[in-house]
């Protein structure tokens, strides 16, 4: 039950970042000419998608 408390909460924690960082500053992978908040943000980001999809495939397995 843990496991759905913990998935919900950082899906809701990805639709923040979604709704705070602009598309530009996520998805373009010029890492140079990115600020420290946008390189926070997108790392942040691509670290809790890889968790969210690790804890789907943990509950389909």
């Amino acid at each position: 039950m843990n496991v759905f408390i913990i998935l919900s909460v950082l899906v809701i924690v990805v639709g923040v970042i979604l709704l705070v960082a602009s598309p530009a500053a996520l998805f373009t992978l010029n890492w140079k000419e990115k600020s420290g908040k946008d390189k926070f943000l997108m790392f942040l980001f691509y670290g809790i998608l890889v968790y969210i999809i690790n804890i789907i495939f943990w509950i389909i397995k």
